[in-house]
């Protein structure tokens, strides 16, 4: 079963900021035919695949009726593309997305080396939006951006074809809900930093002072492990792990970062755990992560569950599977060990999509993991994708996803058991506010259960994950 990541999403809402060595066909002639067509194959894709046959109340044959005519006029790509936009919009659900053509050619890096002769690259800085305004969230340590002297809190003015003041047009222009605007504003600006590694990008930054600065920026490969999906660009995924001291008393916790759930991911992140499962406490930190495969969730989901645990259920037209969470009894090395029994927390943030939301929302609902951070979009519905005659490329809802407690998460989002809103005096200040929030949790739940544990005459306990 899959749950489709939100970049595509993200290139859709952002087509009007596609990197420069991009060509709009927004202005392509359409003859009256291939409108219609197109947009025929759109809606009825989407009347044979929704989850709900009453279309969550939305009349689909008054929607056709009242937008094929209009699709008939377009004489232009970009008129079609608007009106294939409104019909999509009427459903008010995630997920539905029309992706023009040239905005996933724009980083599919097949089709970079074709046209650049070389392979993608990237800046190496993430980015959030802060109020109203574009941050750099994290900088990776030896990109051409750290290079550069670019810090984590600074503001993005400009990049190529992004704006920040065109931004703060369009968010007042409210068009868009705020969770749209968390994921398209950084996605525009975002994909401007993407291109052929080895060229160079320039961008206007405001530093801690106040000052801005231009800076020249030279594309580095793209890290982590190339993996395609359907027709969304191929994606690089990075698995990484690492161990943070306990403040006050000796320990760890061990910080598992994922980028995206696909599944050459799946034997990394079983080493990941293998490597921290001697630490008090674990963190799970899916950050940005905008989702991918939805059944990845169980394997992953069973390294930390003793018993079986239902993660969520998905409902498609006349079926319905359940996320099980089974038990994981050997590690990498095929060796007995218990699933990991230590405190588990889940760090997620405004651009936590789809998987990531079902991830943190089914181990929230089983009472095994604390979720800490900010509220994730609510964008958690699985979709598949259609090619449609243009060459564009229709998302689509094929299911719904309920938490193991039946809530809703489309719309809602996960709600963080604590909530740390991410601000930019923390960043540059060069605190990670939600981990530090994690990992003390996890220094005072420790402490708390070895306390426990003594006070009941229990002795030294186990080691959390050992072979029983």
């Amino acid at each position: 079963m899959r749950s489709l990541p939100l970049v595509a999403a993200l290139l859709a809402a952002s087509a009007h900021t596609l990197p420069a060595q991009s060509v709009s066909r927004a202005t392509e002639p359409i003859t009256r035919r291939t409108a219609q067509v197109t947009f025929d194959s759109a809606w009825n894709r989407i009347r044979a695949t929704h989850y709900d046959t009453a279309m969550n109340g939305v009349d689909w044959n008054v929607v056709r009726d009242t937008l094929l005519p209009r699709a008939s006029r377009a004489r232009t790509l970009g008129e079609l593309r608007a009106t294939i936009t409104a019909m999509l919009s009427t459903l008010r659900e995630s997920h539905f997305v029309l992706i023009p053509q040239e905005a996933a050619d724009a980083i599919d890096p097949d089709r970079s080396r074709a046209a650049v002769g070389d392979a993608p690259g990237d800046v190496g800085i993430a980015l959030r939006l802060i109020g109203d305004t574009v941050v750099v969230s994290h900088v990776r340590p030896g990109s051409s951006a750290a290079r550069a002297g670019v810090q984590a809190g600074w503001i993005v003015d400009s990049v190529g074809r992004f704006s920040a003041a065109r931004s703060r047009a369009a968010m007042r222009g409210g068009a868009v809900t705020r969770r749209q605007l968390v994921a398209m504003i950084p996605g525009s600006a975002a994909a401007q930093f993407v291109g052929a590694a080895g060229t160079p990008v320039h961008a206007v930054f405001t530093d801690a002072t106040g000052r801005t600065s231009v800076k020249r920026l030279v594309r580095d490969p793209m890290p982590g492990m190339p993996v395609r999906f359907g027709n969304l660009p191929t994606m690089f995924v990075e698995v990484a792990h690492r161990e943070l001291p306990l403040a006050g008393r000796p320990g760890c916790a061990g910080v598992i970062r994922l980028t995206a759930w696909m599944l050459p991911a799946t034997a990394q992140l079983d080493s990941a755990v293998d490597a921290v499962r001697h630490c008090d406490g674990i963190v799970v930190d899916i950050r940005g992560n905008p989702g991918g495969i939805g059944a990845m969730v169980m394997a992953f989901g069973g390294h930390f569950l003793d018993t079986t645990a239902a993660l969520g259920v998905i409902t498609t037209r006349g079926r319905t599977l359940r996320f099980v969470a089974n038990p994981r009894r050997a590690n990498t090395r095929n060796e007995p060990v218990r699933p990991y029994a230590g405190p588990l927390a889940i760090v997620v943030d405004s651009l936590s999509m789809s998987t990531s939301e079902i991830f943190a929302a089914g181990m929230q609902a089983t009472g095994r993991a604390r979720i800490v951070g900010e509220n994730t979009p609510g964008l958690a519905l699985p979709a598949v994708l259609t090619r449609l005659p243009t060459g564009d490329v229709l998302m689509h809802v094929f299911a719904d996803f309920t938490d193991p407690t039946g809530r809703r998460i489309e719309g809602r989002g996960v709600v963080p058991d604590v909530l740390v809103p991410l601000t930019r005096r923390d960043l540059l200040a060069g605190r990670d506010a939600p981990l530090d929030a994690a990992v003390t949790w996890i220094t005072g739940a420790g402490a708390a259960a070895t306390a426990g544990q003594a006070a009941a005459g229990s002795g030294a306990p186990a080691r959390a994950g050992a072979a029983p």
